[in-house]
């Protein structure tokens, strides 16, 4: 998942035949200094929905896994990437808040 996540900000719009402008030339706007932080939280987002079912049960597993887990990445941000896991968690379209954590401003 984690190198997938790669691609959404690496492949530009008009390689999946989608209009490209100034503004937005790839699939994703991900900040430059985020791409990490948001490949990591799209990780652990993906790992949290497979276990479960239940938004409690997601708040609950995006706890422990903020509270158990060291990132081997010194590239990420820690605190968006804390940011985003709780969002999404807590959020109906968690994706969504991960990329608005991690977007370009």
């Amino acid at each position: 998942m984690h190198e997938a996540a790669h691609i959404f900000h690496k492949c530009r719009r008009t390689e999946l035949g989608l209009p490209e402008t100034r503004r937005k030339k790839y699939l994703l706007d991900i900040d430059f200094r985020q791409r990490e932080t948001f490949a990591y939280a799209c990780e652990a987002y993906s790992r949290i929905l497979e276990l479960s079912d239940k938004p409690t049960e997601r708040i609950r597993l995006a706890n422990e896994l903020l509270d158990d887990y060291e990132l081997p990445d010194d590239q990420v941000d820690l605190e968006k990437y804390e940011n985003a896991l709780v969002a999404a968690s807590t959020a109906r379209n968690g994706w969504k808040k991960i990329l608005d954590v991690c977007a370009s401003e």
